[in-house]
C-alpha cells in the first residue's frame, strides 16, 4: 500500500494531521473549558505542534524518506499524548488518536500500522495513570479500540481499491503496449472525427506526434483535400453500423504530414461502450507493395524497352550511315554514288535503285548499285512496281515479284523487293527500291528502315538539285570580296573587323574567312597578299574560293595549305606571294590544328592570360613549289578566345615586330573574352585613329562556357546539322551524359531538325530554332520552325516521329499557323565513377 501513494502525499497528509491536533488544542483553550486544563502549557504545545505540521506541509515538495515520515508520525503521537495530559480527562482529545490510526492504516502496511497502535495504546495508558478518572479500562478500550477497528476497516477498503486500481492500470498499460506495438497505424475517432488514440506506428506512418494528433480532426490530418467530402460520408455511414457487423475495408490514398500521398488499406470497426460509439481505424501502408509492383512493371517494361532499343539502335546506326552519305555530298551524282552502297549495306540488300520523276511526271532510272544500263530507262507513270508506288504514294514489300514488274535489269532476278516513295511535300520526287535474291525475303523492319531513309534521302536530293542549280550560276561569278557576314557557328561566337588603309592605293591585300566544314569542324583563315591596290584585291577572291574548296573537301590543314601554295606558285601571276594562317577547330573537343605560312602568330586569350600560338612556321605561299607545312596543335578551352590579325595591327615603321606583339598582348590583357568585345577593344587600343598606313583585319573566335541551357537559330540548310550536332554532343558531355544518351539524343534531335528543314520547303531560307535545357537530370530539347506540320501525312511517312518516340522519354508536337514546335525530353543515365 505504501508504494501506491507518493512520499509527497504522505508528508502533506501527516502535516495536516499535526496541524489539526494543534488547532484542536487552541480551540479547547479558546472556548469555555474545565479548570484542569493548563492553558499556557497547551498553547505552547499547540505552537510547537503547528510549526512541526507546517514543516511537513510546505516541505513536502522535497523528497521525504520513509524514515523521516516514521519520525514525524511517532512525534505526532507523542505530541498528541502530551496534549491529552495537559488538557486533562474532561477533554475529548483522545478521539484524535483515530486520526493517526487512520493515517497509519491508510499509508503503511498493516504490521507497521499495528506498531503505531501499540505505541498509542502504551502512550494513552501512561496518560491515564496520571489522571483520576472513572473506569479507566473502559476509557482506554474505547479510545484505542475505536481507531483500531476503524483503521482495520479502512485498511481493507484501501487495499481493495488499490488492487483494483493496479489491475486497471496494468490492463491499461498492457492495452497501450499492445496498441503501440501494433505493426499498423491505429487510431480511434469519435463521432465528430476527433482523434482519441494515436499509436506509435501512426506517428511513423503519418508524421504527426501523438500530442499533436490527439484532439485534432482526423480529416485534417490524413485525408486528401479532394477526398474530404467522401470521407465524411463514409464516416457517417460507419457510425450507423452495428458493432456486430464485420469490419469494413477499403483501399485508397491517404496523406502524410507535408502533403505526401501514399496508398493504404483502411479497416474500420465500430465499438460502443457506455452508450458512446467510437470508431477503431487500422491503417496499413501499402506504398511498399505498390512500389514493388511498380518495380516489377518497370522491370518488365525495361526488358521490353531494352530489346526494342537494341533493335532500334541497330536501325538508328544504319540510318545514321545513310544520313552521313546523303548529306556529305553537294552534287546529286556524287550523293547517289555514295548513298546506294550504304543502302545495300544497311539492309543487307544486293541491289539498290533510285528513280527520279521529271517535270512531266515520268520516272527515270537515275542510279543503280548494280550498274546503269546502256540505254536510259524511262518508265510510264503507272508502269511496274515503281510506277505503282509513285501513284499510290505508299511503300510496298513484294516477295517473288512477277516478271516485268521491275525496270532495272540488275534487279529483275530479285526474290524480294521493297519500294518506297521519295515524297517532297505533296509531290513524289521519285522512288527508291532495294532487292535480295536467292529466296531471301525482307521483313517489316526493313520496310520501316528504308522508309526512314527515304524521308532523309529526298531532302538531300532536293538540296543537291538546288545546290547544282545555284552552283551553275555561281560558277560564272568570281568572289573577290570579304564575306558580308560570318556563318552561324553553334556554340561559338565569331566576329571580324576590316579597317582599310588610309590611302586608297594601299587598299586590298588583307582577307579572312570562316569555313564550316561538313564534319562540324570550323576553319579560320587570315591572309595577307603581297602587294596592294586592285590587283591584290582581285587575288583575294581567287584565294578565298580556292581555300574554301580545299577545306570543304575534308583535307587536313597541311594538305589544304599545300594545295593553296601550288595554286599560288603555278597559276597566279609571277612574283605573287601571300602570308596565311589556317586553323581548324573541333567545337566538340576544342582541339585546334593549324598551319602558319609566314603570318603573324594567332593570339589565344584564356583565363591564364594572353599567349601566342608560337608553333611551327613555314614560308609564305608562292615562295617555293614544294615547301613543308608543319602542323601545330593546341586546345581551345571554355571561355577562351582566338584572335587572328594581319601585320598592319602590330607592325610600325622603324620598330621591331616583337614590340608590336608585346603591345598587342598588353592591349588584350584587360579585355573581355567575347568575340565582338575583343575586336572592339583591340581596335580602340591599337588603332585609335580608325585607319593605319596598312590594312588591318581582325578575326576572333570565342568558345563560351557551356551552361545548363543553350539556344540556336540556324538556316534551314542540311549542312548546318553537322555543326549543330557538334555543339549538342559537347553540351551533352558537359552534362555528364553517357555515350548511349549522346548517340540516341543526337539521333532524335537530328530527326526533329531534319523535319524543321523539310518544313521550310525547297531551298527554304527561314531559320529554325533549337533550345536545350538540363534540369534535375533531364534533358529537354525544343525545335521550332516556321513551316507547316502536315497532320494528314502521306501513307508510309511519319517514321521519324516513331523513331523519336522510341529514343526519347516523351515527344510532343505542337503545330500552329506560324510553324511547328517539337518538345523532346529524356532522363539522363547516371555515370559511374569510372565514367561507364
Amino acid at each position: 500500500m505504501g508504494a501506491f501513494y507518493s512520499q509527497r502525499v504522505k508528508a502533506r497528509t501527516l502535516g495536516f494531521l499535526i496541524i489539526g491536533v494543534a488547532l484542536v488544542g487552541v480551540v479547547i483553550v479558546a472556548v469555555p473549558h474545565a479548570v484542569t486544563v493548563r492553558d499556557r502549557e497547551v498553547l505552547v504545545l499547540a505552537g510547537i505542534t503547528l510549526l512541526i505540521g507546517l514543516v511537513f506541509v510546505f516541505g513536502a515538495s522535497r523528497a521525504f524518506s520513509n524514515r523521516l515520515l516514521h519520525v514525524g508520525a511517532v512525534l505526532a503521537i507523542v505530541l498528541l499524548t502530551l496534549a491529552n495530559h495537559l488538557l486533562g480527562p474532561a477533554a475529548l482529545v483522545p478521539i484524535t488518536y483515530t486520526w493517526m490510526a487512520l493515517y497509519a492504516f491508510a499509508f503503511f502496511r498493516r504490521p507497521v500500522a499495528m506498531g503505531y497502535m501499540a505505541l498509542m495504546g502504551a502512550s494513552y495508558a501512561l496518560v491515564l495513570t496520571g489522571q483520576t478518572v472513572s473506569s479507566p479500562g473502559v476509557r482506554w478500550a474505547l479510545t484505542i479500540g475505536t481507531p483500531l477497528v476503524a483503521g482495520l476497516l479502512v485498511s481493507r477498503v484501501v487495499r481493495v481499491a488499490i488492487r483494483r486500481t493496479e489491475v486497471l492500470e496494468e490492463s491499461e498499460t498492457q492495452t497501450r503496449s499492445i496498441v503501440d506495438a501494433a505493426p499498423n497505424a491505429f487510431l480511434t475517432i469519435s463521432r465528430d472525427g476527433t482523434v482519441l488514440v494515436w499509436n506509435r506506428e501512426a506517428e511513423r506512418t503519418f508524421g504527426y506526434p501523438a500530442l499533436d494528433a490527439v484532439g485534432s480532426d482526423a480529416a485534417d490530418l490524413i485525408i486528401l483535400p479532394e477526398d474530404r467530402d467522401a470521407h465524411l460520408l463514409r464516416r457517417a455511414e460507419a457510425f450507423e453500423l452495428s458493432p456486430d457487423d464485420p469490419p469494413a475495408r477499403r483501399e485508397g490514398y491517404l496523406m502524410r504530414k507535408g502533403g505526401e500521398r501514399f496508398f493504404a488499406e483502411v479497416t474500420l470497426s465500430l465499438v460502443v461502450a457506455e452508450e458512446r460509439a467510437t470508431l477503431l481505424v487500422f491503417v496499413r501502408d501499402l506504398s511498399e507493395r505498390v512500389a514493388r509492383e511498380r518495380e516489377r512493371e518497370e522491370l518488365y517494361r525495361e526488358q521490353s524497352a531494352r530489346q526494342e532499343a537494341e533493335h532500334m539502335a541497330s536501325m538508328v546506326q544504319g540510318l545514321q550511315m545513310l544520313l552521313d552519305a546523303a548529306l556529305a555530298h553537294g552534287r546529286l551524282e556524287q550523293m547517289m554514288e555514295a548513298l546506294l552502297p550504304r543502302v545495300c549495306q544497311v539492309l543487307s540488300a544486293e541491289v539498290a535503285t533510285i528513280y527520279l520523276a521529271g517535270d512531266d511526271g515520268q520516272l527515270t532510272l537515275t542510279a543503280s548499285s548494280g550498274g546503269m544500263p546502256p540505254e536510259r530507262l524511262v518508265l510510264g507513270r503507272l508502269k511496274g512496281i515503281a510506277g505503282q508506288v509513285a501513284d499510290t504514294r505508299a511503300p510496298v514489300l513484294i516477295n517473288d515479284p512477277p516478271p516485268g514488274s521491275i525496270a532495272d535489269p540488275a534487279m529483275q532476278t530479285m526474290s524480294s523487293v521493297i519500294a518506297v516513295p521519295l515524297t517532297a511535300g505533296e509531290t513524289v520526287a521519285g522512288v527508291m527500291q532495294v532487292g535480295v535474291s536467292g529466296g531471301r525475303h525482307f521483313d517489316d523492319d526493313a520496310l520501316l528502315l528504308l522508309g526512314l531513309a527515304a524521308d532523309r534521302v529526298v531532302l538531300a536530293i532536293e538540296h543537291a538539285q538546288v545546290f547544282e542549280r545555284e552552283h551553275r550560276i555561281a560558277e560564272t561569278l568570281q568572289r573577290s570580296l570579304l564575306p558580308e557576314r560570318l556563318p552561324s557557328l553553334p556554340g561559338l561566337e565569331a566576329a571580324a573587323r576590316y579597317i582599310p588603309a588610309a590611302s586608297e592605293a594601299e587598299v586590298g591585300g588583307d582577307w579572312y574567312d570562316v569555313i564550316v566544314i561538313d564534319s562540324g569542324r570550323v576553319g579560320l583563315v587570315m591572309g595577307d597578299i603581297a602587294g596592294k591596290g586592285l590587283a591584290a584585291a582581285s587575288m583575294v577572291g581567287r584565294l578565298r574560293s580556292a581555300m574554301r574548296a580545299y577545306a570543304l573537301e575534308g583535307h587536313p590543314p597541311a594538305e589544304v595549305v599545300s594545295r593553296l601554295n601550288q595554286l599560288v606558285w603555278s597559276e597566279l601571276e609571277d612574283s605573287q606571294m601571300a602570308t596565311l594562317v589556317y586553323l581548324e577547330i573541333d567545337p566538340g573537343t576544342g582541339d585546334i590544328t593549324w598551319v602558319n605560312a609566314g603570318h603573324p602568330p594567332p593570339l589565344m586569350l584564356s583565363r591564364d592570360g594572353p599567349a601566342f600560338l608560337d608553333g611551327p612556321r613555314s614560308v609564305p605561299l608562292g615562295v617555293m613549289p614544294f615547301p613543308t607545312f608543319e602542323i601545330g596543335t593546341a586546345v581551345l578551352a571554355g571561355d577562351s578566345t582566338l584572335l587572328l590579325y594581319t601585320d598592319g595591327l602590330v607592325e610600325r615603321p622603324g620598330e621591331l615586330l616583337d614590340h608590336g606583339f608585346d603591345r598587342l598582348a598588353t592591349a588584350v590583357a584587360d579585355s573581355g573574352r567575347g568575340a565582338e568585345e575583343l575586336c572592339d577593344h583591340v581596335l580602340e587600343r591599337l588603332v585609335p585613329g580608325g585607319a593605319m598606313a596598312d590594312d588591318v583585319a581582325l578575326l576572333s573566335l570565342h568558345m563560351p562556357l557551356l551552361s545548363e541551357r543553350f539556344f540556336l537559330s540556324l538556316p534551314s540548310q542540311p549542312e548546318e546539322l553537322a555543326s549543330m550536332r557538334a555543339l549538342l554532343r559537347r553540351w551533352l558531355r558537359n552534362a555528364e551524359a553517357t555515350e548511349q544518351d549522346v548517340a540516341e539524343i543526337l539521333a532524335a534531335t537530328g530527326e526533329a531538325t531534319a523535319n524543321a528543314i523539310e518544313h521550310s520547303g525547297n531551298g527554304g531560307t527561314e531559320p529554325f530554332e533549337i533550345e536545350g535545357v538540363v534540369e534535375d537530370g533531364q534533358v529537354a530539347i525544343t525545335v521550332r520552325d516556321t513551316g507547316n506540320w502536315h497532320e494528314k501525312r502521306t501513307k508510309g511517312r511519319g517514321r521519324g516521329l516513331i523513331m523519336m518516340r522510341q529514343l526519347m522519354d516523351s515527344v510532343d508536337i505542337t503545330p500552329s499557323e506560324t510553324g511547328t514546335t517539337v518538345h523532346l525530353r529524356r532522363r539522363l543515365r547516371v555515370l559511374s565513377r569510372d565514367g561507364a
